[in-house]
């Protein structure tokens, strides 16, 4: 299955691609393919495991920011979908390597919502990088996959 998975200490942010909608034809207004993926976050002893909705062109842009980030060791990727159901940030500390996760996904039907925070560093986030930059192979950038290219 398609998707990406950010690991750290004691959590992980794991996403599975379920549906991929009008690929290779139509664009999402929010820029990509519209997406319905499933969803699971592990911090600590809690854990959630859902679906939710996106699009590749969201994924896309957070993953352009992970990558910057990941090459000058600092600065912040920040992940939100539009339904605004999963938001959560990549910060990282050019002084220590390391990378802290923090972020919140709420159910909005019975307002659930688990905050969560868990520490990561450089050697998990080239392995996201790597997996993002494989589904952006096949999905495009913001724009979708271009026909003529």
């Amino acid at each position: 299955m398609e998707g990406f998975i950010i690991r750290g200490e004691g959590g992980l942010i794991s996403l599975s691609f379920e549906k991929v909608f009008g690929f290779p034809e139509t664009t999402s207004y929010l820029g990509g393919y519209d997406l319905q993926a499933s969803i699971t976050i592990k911090s600590s002893c809690f854990e959630v495991k859902s679906t939710m909705y996106t699009s590749t062109g969201e994924i896309y842009l957070f993953f352009d920011q992970l990558k910057n980030c990941n090459e000058r060791l600092d600065g912040t990727a920040k992940f939100a979908s539009y339904e605004g159901d999963l938001e959560f940030l990549a910060a990282f500390d050019h002084a220590t390597g390391h990378v802290s996760i923090k972020g919140f996904f709420t159910e909005h039907e019975f307002s659930n919502c688990l905050n969560f925070e868990f520490s990561s560093d450089q050697t998990f986030m080239t392995t996201t990088i790597k997996e993002l930059q494989i589904l952006f192979q096949k999905y495009g950038d913001v724009k979708g996959l271009s026909l003529n290219r």
